[in-house]
């Protein structure tokens, strides 16, 4: 078979799963996860919504993100009462 000029049973499979050039992958340090820190931010702001957005876009879903801003915000609700008392 030849594809523009090159012998394709010599070379790397042109299709497939396997197919493309051969690489070997780099070890990548771990990244620290900010999600937290970040919601906790902003809703100690008062910006609930762009709290929400930023938990969707880290957790996937709606439902994740809702669930998650509910109970962050829970935390800061106790953490405030712990304080004024």
């Amino acid at each position: 078979m030849d594809w523009y000029g090159y012998q394709a049973a010599k070379h790397w499979p042109l299709v497939g799963l396997n197919k493309g050039h051969i690489v070997t992958k780099k070890e990548l340090a771990p990244r620290p996860s900010n999600r937290k820190g970040r919601i906790t931010e902003l809703l100690k702001v008062g910006k609930d919504k762009r709290a929400l957005k930023v938990a969707k876009r880290k957790l996937g879903t709606h439902k994740r993100a809702k669930k998650k801003r509910e109970e962050m915000s829970n935390v800061l609700h106790k953490m405030r009462q712990y304080l004024i008392y």
